[in-house]
């Protein structure tokens, strides 16, 4: 089960896909007080990656939590 909102995601997924975007064509990029530059390519990916996983997890309806078999033992 994911933390966040559809909604929430796709706004995520949105603004760190414009900072791919600047970052790619040598521009810097603000998200959040943070700057990004071009060395950070690996980080944005990184981000879009997650995101992406808690998209298809909302999708799917799985998540990270499981179900686990016990019994009383009396």
């Amino acid at each position: 089960m994911s933390l966040w909102t559809r909604e929430e995601l796709l706004e995520l997924i949105s603004r760190w896909k414009a900072a791919y975007k600047a970052v790619s064509h040598g521009q810097s990029y603000s998200i959040d007080g943070r700057s990004l530059t071009y060395l950070n390519v690996t980080e944005i990916r990184a981000q879009l990656s997650y995101l992406q996983g808690e998209l298809e997890s909302l999708r799917t309806g799985s998540g990270s939590l499981r179900h686990v078999k016990c019994r009383t033992v009396r």
